[in-house]
């Protein structure tokens, strides 16, 4: 799908982010009461990811101030999942009150390579710190997919590719959870570190965003 300029007023892009945003909190919900499969949710998570990027980029060329349409439409309050989620693909929050990191703000206004991929590789990100958070759904053969999946768009990703530190360091830990049992929960211990280096591939890929 393109990113292009389909001619739609600020309201009406302004609708769309707000349908994604409480669309992500029901899916948010749903997962996080074992309603929803992991596979399903990454599916539909990724599409609504790529829907709120789509008219983000589009409003940014409006003047558009995120915090300030949060506000307005009372979306915190009444969608708190959907909201996180949102703030946290952009770089303007934490997705979880004990994340120290910095985050880094996406930069829609000067942003011009491979928009889809960036929303992929964003929702995957936000996929595999969800698996973690929820613990008991943080197995084997659920996060060694993600991992493979964010490798892949790295690999052709301008300014990343087959040499960069951040594909290594996941090709890392995809060989040592490959070699574990699939059903595995993954620990605690190892739980917190892949979630901080999570978050910290994140923040450097939106970083690295700027420079393009």
């Amino acid at each position: 799908m393109s990113y292009s300029s389909k001619n739609k007023s600020q309201f009406e892009l302004e609708a769309e982010l707000f349908s994604c945003i409480a669309t992500i909190d029901n899916l948010s919900n749903s997962f996080a009461d074992g309603i929803l499969d992991p596979g399903m949710y990454r599916r539909q998570l990724r599409a609504l990811i790529r829907d709120a990027f789509k008219a983000r980029f589009q409003l940014q060329k409006m003047g558009f101030n995120l915090e300030s349409f949060l506000a307005r439409e009372q979306i915190v309050s009444k969608y708190p999942y959907g909201a996180e989620k949102l703030r946290f693909a952009e770089g303007v929050g934490p997705m979880s009150k004990n994340q120290t990191a910095e985050t880094f703000a996406m930069p829609f206004d000067s942003m011009n390579s491979l928009p889809a991929k960036s929303a992929d590789f964003v929702a995957g990100a936000i996929e595999l710190i969800d698996l973690l958070r929820l613990g008991t759904v943080a197995r084997v053969e659920l996060i060694v997919p993600n991992l493979d999946e964010m490798s892949d768009i790295l690999k052709s990703y301008p300014g990343f590719g087959e040499g960069s530190d951040i594909l290594k360091e996941m090709i890392n830990w995809n060989e040592m959870l490959a070699a574990k049992p699939p059903d595995e929960v993954l620990e605690d211990g190892l739980i917190k570190r892949l979630e901080f280096e999570a978050v910290r591939w994140l923040n450097t890929f939106r970083r690295s965003l700027r420079n393009q």
